[in-house]
């Protein structure tokens, strides 16, 4: 049985395809057609999901899209009528994309150019937040959890508490559209003059630079409720009141301003993107921070008043938060937190295909999602295509040979980019699309973010240790395999890996396994063995633009950025 999960018209836009229970494909559109974010509907990652799994769209039975507009309709209805004298255009927008999501079957056939009348797929959408939900109980290794989504908004809620038991998922509570955390942390990031669909993820990495001198405007904004539940001032934002304008066709997602004029009144002119960031915008990011982290905690304290489990299944954008998600078992009487690995709205196509798999057909639970190398996979003349005529010198070795002076490139200082195996699915480089280099130089974050990531120079990088070690770096023993957690390293430990030592001593973690990743566990093996440090710096393969997928993509990165070396495969690269 074949069933093809989607999230379309929406940010990230990506498939995924299950086989008799299994996931064996999912890829984000981005990674595609090279459009960072990409929304509208991902018409090459259906294609690439069905090559890898040897099928066509006529061989698949289900579709399941994270999307079902039928759900929470009379208040979008009384919000829509309530918006149209002030924002037609805007509301007739979103009337637009609710018909297409509506006309599922035609659009895949249209897309992927097959007779509506030769498909026989059954049509399934399923709402935005029990997918992500699904994304994360579904393939845990638990048999019971507590179950937590926080996002933006989809489906008219952003935020959903549930409990999963077998292979059912109970909705506790929701918390509905105008009150958001997800629209919260938007707002302040745009003021703080991050205006792009993402960054997000900069803020949470400015936090720590700042003191949390504004958290009673915080506890303003975002006001603590009964149950651990919150609500927003409104007056802060746009978005209930004005709208903003969104674009969730072909291309980069664009959002417009969230914030009210009340911010710019209180505090000052927002900060112009690409100005130097000052103090205030160092403490409002990191007063942000604190508030998002007090009432994520309070959220999941009172979820476990309702589940009192051992277990917590975390998922939607807000999961993506590593920083707050790390607080979690130090903090709450949970003991193991799973965070799926894509937790943004690409996952809600994992999430889709497995509440129908579970919740419609009733299959019983049966698969662990224990990596993410899911995506395209190249061979030997694949490479050797993408690298003919570059004017690069290649070395065809073997793989001990390659992990062996691979390490040693490492640490002699050089840059390395890191192209193997199967493409990962999700946010995040997990050692198959990675830049690998030394996490002892302290010149190395800077050398990093000036000639090769061409980015901010406050942002961290990640450190990859073996998960077997992982005790003797951090002050926790637990398995990261997605860089879901962010963790202080061990006292003994501090200063002296400065490349992925953050300003407040923690690191964004990824624990390697020997089982699911032994090329890259082997890489960090023999780094060991050279400097005595089992962990390496790891950060995405890309310069401002998706992670690679293709030989094609990382020959062109490397060449046009300042890494020393190239190793795709068994090929060891470097320039003439």
């Amino acid at each position: 049985m074949i069933i093809l999960g989607i999230n379309a018209h929406h940010g990230d836009a990506a498939a995924a395809v299950v086989v008799d229970g299994r996931l064996v494909a999912a890829i984000e559109e981005e990674r595609l057609n090279r459009k960072k974010h990409c929304a509208g509907f991902p018409t090459l990652a259906v294609q690439e999901c069905l090559r890898i799994a040897g099928a066509s769209l006529h061989d698949v039975d289900h579709v399941a899209l994270n999307r079902d507009p039928s759900r929470h309709v009379l208040k979008k209805a009384l919000y829509a009528l309530t918006s149209f004298t002030r924002q037609p255009a805007m509301v007739k927008e979103r009337f637009r994309r609710t018909a297409r999501v509506r006309q599922l079957r035609e659009e895949i056939c249209g897309h992927l150019g097959a007779d509506v009348s030769s498909v026989r797929f059954r049509e399934h959408r399923v709402e935005h937040h029990r997918a992500h939900v699904a994304s994360a109980y579904h393939v845990s290794p638990f048999e019971e959890a507590a179950c937590l989504s926080v996002d933006g908004f989809g489906d008219f809620v952003s935020t959903l508490r549930a409990h999963g038991r077998g292979d059912h998922v109970e909705v506790l509570d929701a918390v509905t559209f105008p009150h958001s955390l997800g629209i919260f942390y938007t707002m302040i990031t745009q003021f703080i003059g991050f205006r792009k669909y993402g960054d997000e993820g900069k803020v949470m990495g400015l936090a720590p630079y700042g003191s949390p001198r504004y958290m009673d405007l915080m506890r303003r904004i975002v006001r603590s409720e009964a149950d651990g539940l919150f609500s927003l001032d409104t007056s802060w934002f746009r978005h209930a009141s004005e709208g903003v304008e969104m674009t969730w066709e072909e291309g980069t997602p664009v959002i417009g301003q969230v914030f009210s004029q009340r911010m710019a009144d209180e505090m000052g002119a927002p900060r112009e993107p690409g100005s130097p960031l000052t103090d205030r915008d160092h403490d409002l990011a990191a007063s942000l921070q604190v508030r998002l982290q007090e009432c994520v905690l309070e959220l999941v304290r009172a979820l476990h008043r309702k589940v009192p489990s051992d277990n917590l299944c975390l998922a939607g954008g807000v999961a993506l938060n590593c920083v707050t998600v790390g607080m979690i078992p130090v903090e709450t009487p949970f003991k193991h937190v799973f965070v799926q690995g894509a937790a943004g709205d690409s996952g809600g196509a994992i999430g889709a295909a497995f509440s129908v798999l579970h919740e419609v057909l009733g299959e019983p639970r049966r698969f662990v999602q224990e990596h993410l190398y899911v995506g395209p996979e190249y061979d030997a003349a694949a490479i050797d295509a993408a690298l003919e005529g570059r004017g690069l010198r290649v070395d065809v070795l073997p793989e001990a040979d390659v992990l062996r002076r691979t390490a040693q490139a490492i640490s002699e200082g050089k840059v390395v980019g890191w192209f193997q195996g199967r493409m990962e699915f999700g946010p995040r480089a997990l050692g198959n699309r990675s830049i690998v280099a030394d996490p002892r130089r302290p010149d190395m974050k800077d050398i990093l973010n000036r000639r090769v990531k061409h980015r901010e120079p406050f942002r961290p990088f990640a450190p990859s240790v073996q998960e077997e070690r992982t005790s003797s770096y951090f002050e926790v023993d637990h398995p990261s395999p997605f860089m879901g957690l962010c963790v202080k390293f061990r006292e003994e430990w501090r200063g002296r890996l400065p490349a992925v030592d953050h300003v407040d001593h923690t690191g964004r973690l990824q624990t390697v396994s020997r089982r699911t990743n032994p090329r890259y566990w082997g890489l960090i093996e023999e780094f060991r063995k050279i400097s005595g440090v089992a962990l390496v710096l790891n950060t995405s393969f890309n310069e401002n633009e998706p992670i690679v997928c293709t030989p094609k993509d990382a020959v062109s990165c490397f060449t046009e950025t300042g890494m020393d070396l190239l190793v795709m495969g068994d090929r060891f690269v470097t320039r003439a």
